[in-house]
């Protein structure tokens, strides 16, 4: 797959708005009740060890360009947690070969290469709904690095770098399709001894916080992609903010199928 930084600063910015909140429980998503109902059959080869799962995945993923991502946070509390449910899921359209992205949800956002468009709540009133921010900008890329994990979601090898290790295999149904269900722990420690520089990034904020480990899980289908991807990010606190547990879910979905992007007009766009 084509290496971007597109997901990593779109989705660390939607993130930072807050723009992701719980959606529907995963027993309504996999129509199976819980994560996944297990069942006697998956994908066609079951991995054991992580380099396996990552080269073969990554292979894979290299071959499909488009992908909708379907973003939901589960936690927080008081105000933070009332806005996370208030802005609900977003779902997200990715043309890796365009480097284009565009969520749809309570914030809808846009991003190519050069510049980030957000469309706020209540901005249409003014006939030019969107504002627009340079990828270069420092405000974008103080995001990008506080928030860099978010780069996993579209990059396997970030996603579990080395440092990782498979607990335990399941084969389930997920979304009425069989796959495999892998329960993956991060060495942070292990992470950044081990991994290259922009893996490094990713992680150094949770390290910073003390936290030693994060878990994952995650399911392949039967054509060897991502269907889902589960993170539990332990309590910390983000500048200046103590942030709870919080549990993100990315469902995939229409690899290698069109997707629809439109990146506003100028004349949409506020200092455009």
């Amino acid at each position: 797959m084509r290496r971007t930084t597109l997901a990593l600063s779109a989705l660390a910015l939607i993130t930072t708005l807050g723009a992701c909140g719980t959606t529907s429980s995963d027993q309504a998503s996999t129509g199976n009740g819980g994560d996944g109902q297990s069942q006697s059959s998956g994908s066609e080869q079951t991995f054991h060890q992580i380099s396996g799962l990552v080269s073969q995945t990554s292979n894979t993923m290299d071959g499909k360009q488009t992908v909708t991502m379907k973003m939901e946070i589960e936690g927080g509390s008081g105000a933070q947690g009332s806005m996370m449910s208030a802005m609900g899921g977003q779902t997200c359209q990715l043309d890796l070969a365009a480097s284009e992205m565009s969520c749809d949800g309570a914030v809808p956002v846009v991003m190519t290469e050069k510049a980030i468009y957000i469309k706020m709540p209540g901005a249409a009133q003014s006939g030019k709904p969107w504002t627009k921010t340079s990828t270069g900008s420092a405000g974008t890329t103080g995001n990008m690095g506080q928030l860099g994990s978010m780069r996993q979601y579209s990059d396997i090898e970030s996603m579990l770098p080395e440092g990782s290790s498979i607990e335990s295999t399941e084969q389930v149904t997920l979304n009425g399709e069989q796959a495999t269900k892998y329960e993956v722990v991060t060495d942070l420690s292990e992470v950044m001894s081990r991994s290259g520089n922009s893996v490094k990034g990713a992680y150094e904020l949770f390290q910073k916080q003390g936290i030693e480990e994060l878990r994952k899980t995650v399911w392949i289908g039967p054509n060897d992609l991502p269907m889902r991807v589960k993170t539990v990010t332990p309590k910390m606190e983000v500048m200046g903010t103590e942030v709870p547990e919080t549990t993100t879910k990315i469902t995939y979905s229409g690899w290698g199928e069109p997707v629809d992007i439109t990146v506003p007009p100028a004349d949409k766009v506020q200092g455009a």
